[in-house]
């Protein structure tokens, strides 16, 4: 160990001034203890006194203590693992249905203490809790405050900024957390805390499992120091790991005793700085509370596959286990994209390709506040998974593959405004095809990173964190035709009975109705315009207390039987519309509304914006 390290980092604590602090930050990190075996184990009762190990196709992925103590360790082939524990219970890991919802439910919990939660990976969790602490400090006398768990050495004398009394109080708050998930969950886990990411994660374990530990700031050199390999510090990947024992920089230790100077002339300057500072269990990486994911998908491995029927049966599969997913999420898809891993016989080796398409929200309804699918838009989705399956390979040769994988990319939400049209005819009501998009734009796919590879990167694996896709392309022309696909006119009156089919719109017609509008707004200032004529559009001769139902005074681009299709109330309000687009008693939201409209949205068409 370097004498100078030490005593760098040492008097970094002491280190402060009225106006500053030197480890403010007060960071846990829990794991969960043998994640996947601990939710079969949850499922299945009779499992816990037994060794179990969780199988994807012939390898066990991970496994509970109890088969440890014979030996299993990860990703071991079966056949080996039962050489070593006949008496190994295996049980099928590859559905990851169970294991997600049980990271999701363990997230959830999590945010009981309004902090800001980043999950990493499916088991493992960081909460920043400084602010807590801080409230908690301000409450709870000194002397009242004790350290739960273990403690990476005891210091003699307390670092002067206060770090210690804030990570005293950080324990007793992962052992809450820990406490809740294994009372309201039943899962045991294991945490760390520090005053940061890096020392809080890489802490974590050195108790496992059921156990925590905290480690004190001036004690992060001297603990880095132990490990016995660079790649051992997150974010430091395999190429980096082989720059630097290119260097005969092997351990964490070599790493902390070369000079930032050597480390520039391999690495950038900012990379070399990173690297010294890591080395030395320094990190200043935020915990970034964690939002649904950019993208969803699944992927399945498998020997090899040479038949398109075949391969055509595995992307079923995968999207009927995708489309869970996604009525799990909520939003609503309008990209997919197709992964194909192929196999090389000559070179003996393989690679991915990928293609993305759009995909019509049309597809998918909204039931019971989730997006669904009918048997009808499955086949559509597999169309267009075949397509793009057709476009990575040629078929008039032979194929190899030895995964396929799907995902959804790209994402909408659903509008919610108060004053939203669409959201008038979406909310609680069933809209069938509101758009149709028939053309396809592909595009082929192209990543302090902590993310931990999940057991199963092999085999079946959750592509929900995956890399942010580009956006794909918009059609050149959407074409609107308008059609009726409604109950009775008597039966209209409850908005959620109306159902609104296919809605299009001409660009051409479009066009027009922007003119229209333009030479409208131009009369309505017009000096010599009289004041019925300022407030009357060429088309458009209603009375103030007209009902609705009827359209024999609609605009000319306005087809008659959709509007009639429509409530008296939203007849009433587009007919106000027409009647005086600048009129002070619409509802404040119109116009916002009016210029946020897109092209293809239903408002657009009834009241057309340039």
């Amino acid at each position: 160990m370097d004498d100078r390290i030490m005593e760098s980092s040492s008097s970094s604590c002491h280190k402060h001034s009225s106006t500053s602090v030197e480890h403010p930050k007060a960071i846990i990190h829990i794991d969960i203890d043998c994640f996947y075996a601990q939710v079969e184990m949850l499922r299945n009762p009779e499992l816990r006194s037994q060794p179990v190990g969780i199988q994807q196709k012939n390898i066990v992925v991970t496994s509970n203590y109890e088969a440890r103590k014979y030996g299993i360790k990860k990703c071991m082939a079966v056949t080996d693992a039962i050489k070593i524990c006949p008496n190994l219970k295996l049980v099928n890991g590859e559905d990851l249905h169970n294991y997600r919802a049980a990271s999701n439910n363990i997230f959830a919990a999590l945010q009981h203490w309004k902090c800001p939660v980043e999950k990493l990976g499916m088991d493992e969790n960081f909460i920043d809790v400084t602010n807590l602490v801080e409230e908690r400090i301000k409450s709870v006398k000194d002397d009242k405050i004790t350290f739960v768990g273990h403690i990476y050495e005891e210091s003699i004398t307390e670092c002067l900024c206060g770090c210690h009394l804030r990570l005293k109080i950080a324990s007793q708050m992962a052992k809450e957390m820990r406490k809740k998930l294994f009372d309201e969950l039943g899962f045991t886990t294991s945490a760390g805390i520090a005053h940061n990411k890096l020392l809080a994660k890489l802490i974590c374990p050195l108790h496992k499992p059921n156990d925590q530990t905290t480690i004190f700031p001036e004690h992060g050199a001297s603990f880095m120091s132990t490990l016995q390999s660079v790649r051992s510090i997150p974010s430091i990947g395999s190429k980096t790991t082989e720059a630097l024992i290119s260097q005969n920089i092997i351990t964490v230790s070599d790493l902390q005793k070369v000079s930032v100077d050597l480390l520039k002339k391999h690495f950038s300057s900012d990379m070399a700085v990173r690297l010294k500072n890591l080395s030395i269990g320094e990190d200043n990486t935020p915990v970034k509370q964690t939002g649904k994911p950019q993208s969803i998908g699944l992927e399945d491995s498998f020997k090899t596959v040479s038949v398109k029927s075949e391969v055509e049966e595995r992307f079923s599969a995968l999207l009927q286990r995708l489309l869970v997913l996604v009525r799990e999420d909520g939003r609503i898809p309008v990209s997919l994209r197709v992964t194909l891993r192929k196999k090389d016989v000559k070179r003996l080796s393989s690679h991915r390709e990928s293609r993305q398409c759009q995909v019509s929200p049309s597809i998918f309804t909204i039931n019971h506040g989730a997006p669904t699918v009918t048997e009808a838009g499955q086949q559509k989705l597999m169309t267009l998974i075949m397509r793009l399956f057709n476009k990575l390979i040629d078929l008039s040769k032979p194929f190899h593959l030895t995964l396929v994988g799907l995902a959804f990319t790209k994402f909408q939400e659903r509008m919610t405004g108060r004053g939203s049209i669409v959201n008038y005819l979406m909310n609680d009501i069933s809209v069938q095809s509101v758009l149709n998009i028939t053309n396809d734009c592909d595009t082929s796919a192209s990543s302090m990173d902590y993310s931990a590879a999940s057991p199963s990167s092999s085999t079946t694996t959750d592509l929900s964190d995956g890399e942010v896709e580009p956006s794909p392309k918009k059609p050149k022309k959407v074409n609107w035709i308008a059609k009726r696909r409604c109950l009775s006119k008597e039966e209209v009156a409850s908005p959620s009975k109306l159902k609104v089919g296919e809605l299009r719109l001409n660009s051409r017609e479009l066009e027009k109705v922007s003119e229209l509008r333009l030479n409208s707004r131009d009369r309505s200032l017009t000096p010599r315009a009289s004041p019925a004529k300022d407030n009357l559009s060429d088309t458009d001769t209603m009375k103030d207390g007209s009902e609705g139902g009827n359209c024999d005074e609609c605009p000319s681009y306005v087809d008659k039987e959709v509007f009639n299709a429509l409530p008296d109330e939203m007849q009433q309000e587009l007919k106000a519309m027409w009647k005086n687009p600048s009129n002070s008693e619409l509802p404040r939201s119109s116009p916002r509304i009016m210029n946020k409209a897109k092209s293809n949205t239903i408002l657009k068409y009834f009241v057309p914006h340039k």
